[in-house]
């Protein structure tokens, strides 16, 4: 009995964290875009983002005589962008009020999209100095993932929609500040009261969990493998990265000591 009320509320919970993630699209979209120039971004030009001493997300030229001259602008009154992401064809500006703002890049810049992650804030507020993945690129910038204590979140580049949403179980969290970030896959660790796990994402979902160490954590180790660091035992679990199944162990090395 027990267990099937856990599971009824965590299926209940999911339901509600995507529906809260596709319900919140605030409009408008541009309502403070300044253009500082004539002059378009061109790719003789060039241009690229950056976070301006204002809170504003800028394009600014990068070749020529005005290189670093702010071409356009884009601020939301009230929020402060804290990364900007370069995808295919968009650049993401991650909000410290949990927001994320698609902006189309090219000739003519432009606001695309906006949509809200479930927990991105609290974690930002909570964690000031985590250096985590905020938004991991995967299929060459076509998805992209973000991942909170929470949920883990996963969209389409263009327009902003969203692909799925996995929330952990009752009594687990997942660890997005010891996220591994890799060509194909997003891995974290998803420490829990009984049972901890590390899993895969690959923009479609899931692809992969295996039990671990409520304190493991993942590790580059190859092109086609990823690791799991165990604590407190000296081991790297090495394994494939399609299927999750054991490749290897490899013993963790140890760092000299003070001289």
């Amino acid at each position: 009995m027990r267990t099937a009320l856990a599971a009824l509320i965590v299926i209940l919970a999911a339901v509600g964290v995507g529906a809260a993630a596709r319900d919140h699209r605030p409009a408008p979209f541009g309502d403070a875009v300044v253009v500082h120039s004539n002059d378009t971004v061109s790719s003789e030009d060039g241009g690229a983002f950056r976070i301006g001493a204002d809170g504003s997300v800028q394009v600014y030229a990068t070749k020529g005589s005005d290189a670093g001259h702010t071409l356009w602008s884009y601020k939301r009154p009230g929020s402060e962008p804290v990364s900007v992401v370069p995808l295919a064809g968009i650049t993401v500006a991650v909000w410290d009020d949990g927001m994320l703002t698609g902006v189309r890049s090219g000739s003519a810049p432009e606001v695309a999209w906006h949509r809200f992650v479930p927990g991105l804030a609290d974690r930002l507020r909570q964690y000031p100095a985590d250096t985590g993945v905020l938004v991991a690129s995967l299929g060459h910038g076509k998805v992209f993932l973000v991942p909170t204590p929470q949920v883990v979140m996963e969209y389409n580049t263009a327009d902003g929609s969203i692909r799925s949403d996995t929330l952990p179980q009752a009594g687990c969290s997942y660890a997005p500040a010891q996220a591994l970030a890799l060509d194909d896959l997003l891995v974290l660790a998803r420490p829990c009261d009984e049972r901890s796990t590390v899993e895969a994402f690959d923009g479609t979902g899931r692809l992969w969990q295996i039990g671990a160490t409520p304190l493991a954590m993942p590790v580059a180790t190859g092109t086609t493998t990823v690791g799991i660091r165990e604590v407190p035992w000296l081991r790297t679990l090495v394994l494939q990265r399609a299927t999750g199944r054991p490749a290897a162990a490899l013993p963790i090395r140890q760092l000299p000591g003070p001289r």
